[in-house]
């Protein structure tokens, strides 16, 4: 049997389809008369409103692009699209999800721009972008949220953690338990090879390390595509005169194969070193691992209440939100032995 469409819909009851869009929305302006002809169409002929039709009607998709830069199957991420899912799922908005995860694919989207049609809104997380990306995003002409991003002014919403002050607090924390020598490992930038040019974490970690006199041992990256990454950080810090006693880490994920090659080193996690994270991701609960935590998924849902307000032409009451990390110490760090 064929498939009913809105036309059918429209030709049994009597109406255009546009009025039989609106109806079956339950939009207003639509005679109570004309909306009861239309349900009773639209049952008889067992037609399901397809969200192409209705985007006919309204302009509108009920889709929401999502451009990230992050391993989709990460834990940020999924934490993300969890909160999202949360708010947009019971609306019956979708989520289109493309990915900027190298210098190709980032290409490929600001050239192609394919959320152009195909959404009501975007959401960017995990990178700044371009003058130039930024004047292609603009000339969409859909709201643009922004998600743990530090350049917001092209945005009409934005959230994000203070990722500042929370590795901040993993210093100052450290601090207190009695630790002086400090370094810190970051990531390699996927998107360019080199290392960040703006991380505003080890902003936070230096700032405290100068406020409180105390020893920073330097800097390693680790890259995700080199598998001996880690364990190359690991023989830096190691080979160093001066050891630190207390290792901060751009990541949880980072943070516990740091773990292992030191442990491999016969290195005692807490009793020779600390490490600490930055997520707060399931992992490090179930590994023991002390990190910085974020709120992923409160902040997916935040990202998607901004994003349906906006599509809806109402003014947020705070276009920019910051929310704050929270210290969860565990079995990774601990009170410095020996401070030699």
């Amino acid at each position: 049997m064929k498939k009913a469409t809105v036309e059918d819909v429209a030709r049994a009851a009597g109406v255009s389809t546009f009025t039989v869009s609106r109806a079956l929305r339950d939009m207003q302006h639509v005679a109570p008369a004309t909306k009861e002809k239309v349900l009773k169409a639209a049952e008889e002929l067992q037609y399901t409103a397809s969200k192409s039709a209705a985007a006919l009607a309204s302009g509108q998709t009920s889709r929401i692009a999502l451009l990230c830069r992050e391993r989709i199957a990460g834990w940020f991420m999924g934490e993300l699209m969890d909160g999202l899912y949360d708010v947009l799922s019971p609306l019956s908005y979708d989520i289109t999800v493309y990915r900027a995860g190298d210098t190709r694919q980032r290409k490929q989207f600001f050239t192609r721009l394919p959320a152009n049609s195909n959404a009501d809104a975007i959401i960017l997380t995990g990178f700044s972008v371009t003058e130039q990306e930024q004047s292609a995003l603009t000339d969409m002409g859909m709201p643009i949220v922004l998600v743990n991003s530090k350049d917001t002014g092209f945005s009409q919403g934005s959230v994000a953690v203070d990722d500042e002050d929370g590795e901040a607090s993993a210093v100052r924390y450290l601090a207190a338990l009695g630790h002086h020598r400090f370094c810190y490992v970051g990531r390699v930038d996927p998107l360019t090879s080199k290392t960040w040019g703006f991380d505003v974490r080890i902003r936070g970690y230096q700032n405290v390390i100068e406020d409180l006199g105390l020893i920073d041992c330097g800097a390693f990256h680790i890259d995700s595509d080199t598998p001996r990454s880690s364990r190359q950080a690991v023989a830096s810090i190691l080979s160093l005169p001066q050891r630190p006693t207390a290792i901060c880490v751009w990541s949880d994920f980072h943070a516990l194969s740091i773990v292992h090659e030191l442990t491999k080193a016969g290195i005692r996690i807490p009793q020779d070193m600390s490490v600490i994270g930055f997520d707060g991701s399931d992992i490090s609960a179930a590994t023991g691992l002390s990190t910085i935590a974020q709120p992923a998924r409160d902040i997916g849902r935040i990202a998607a209440k901004k994003a349906l307000h906006l599509i809806a032409g109402e003014d947020l009451d705070e276009a920019h939100t910051t929310v704050p990390t929270t210290l969860e110490p565990r079995e990774t760090t601990g009170p410095i032995r020996d401070n030699t």
